[in-house]
């Protein structure tokens, strides 16, 4: 689908989202979602919208891994060089990817395991940084925003999708196989119950992805709500668009479970941190 399409269709189906979440979503936002689907499209759409008089040079993609979807994407645009950094090394992998994209998009490509903390270049050399499921993850998310910001050009752009966030159904990526009455458990069980629900490896063995747990036996969550995720991005970026993914997950577990979402909303959570799923946000250096 083109991207334009998607902005069109979350433009018509505002007023369809808002009447099922049936409650006012109080966090700055230009359009809401029901779960992913046309998002990112419309996302991108925006970003390329205002990118067109200065199509970026140099793009950085946080969270490269071995140079799918995420990566391409802005090689189709034909930029002049794109680096790549992932927290894991992928060496071995990245041997064999980066000769063949280079070959294919005639671009200059570099990867390298490196943190979205302490990103490992200089100031000011990129015209975009760019990551996809990959701020949900992070434990310092101001000195992550910080990194973008500082290797940015003056006016570079910043594209980030990411979650689950935390406080949504499903967020640790793993509590939510338990079943649909599951979902919330990483924030209603006690620490001792949660531990061995997350650490019952022969439970996890038996599903499609066995790996599950690795990010809550990690503790890998940045546990930031929307509102803080936009407070941060705020000290060094205007907020040109930001979309609000709501959970279909958690819109069917507020109408089954009730006495749970109670519980949920009682203990001082608020209700559209407990909806929102997920987040799509163009940036631009201040």
């Amino acid at each position: 689908m083109m991207r334009g399409a998607a902005s069109f269709i979350l433009q018509l189906s505002q007023s369809h989202v808002r009447s099922r979440c049936k409650t006012e979503i109080m966090i700055p936002h230009d359009f809401l979602a029901i779960g992913e689907r046309f998002s990112d499209d419309a996302s991108l759409h925006e970003l390329l919208s205002r990118m067109k008089r200065k199509p970026p040079r140099r793009v950085l993609i946080v969270g490269c891994y071995i140079g799918g979807d995420d990566v391409q994407f802005w090689l189709r645009r034909r930029v002049s060089k794109l680096d790549g950094i992932d927290i894991y090394s992928l060496a071995n992998r990245w041997g064999q990817v980066v000769p063949k994209l280079q070959r294919a998009f005639k671009t200059e490509i570099q990867f390298q395991q490196a943190s979205i903390e302490a990103i490992p270049f200089e100031g000011e050399i990129f015209d975009c940084v760019a990551t996809n499921a990959v701020l949900e993850h992070v434990r310092n998310l101001g000195a992550a925003i910080g990194e973008t910001a500082r290797v940015l050009r003056r006016d570079g752009w910043a594209w980030h999708s990411f979650g689950p966030l935390y406080f949504s159904f499903g967020a640790d990526h793993c509590i939510s196989a338990y079943g649909p009455s599951a979902g919330y458990d990483h924030l209603l069980l006690d620490d001792e119950e949660y531990q061995e629900r997350i650490r019952n490896q022969e439970f996890f063995n038996r599903l499609a992805d066995p790996n599950l747990p690795f990010w809550a036996l990690n503790n890998q969550f940045s546990f930031a709500t929307a509102e803080e995720y936009l407070e941060h991005f705020s000290r060094h970026f205007e907020i040109l668009h930001v979309i609000l993914k709501i959970s279909p997950d958690a819109l069917d577990f507020r109408q089954h479970y009730p006495q749970k979402w109670a519980t949920l909303v009682r203990s001082g959570i608020a209700e559209h941190d407990l909806l929102i799923k997920s987040m799509a946000v163009v940036l631009r250096k201040k």
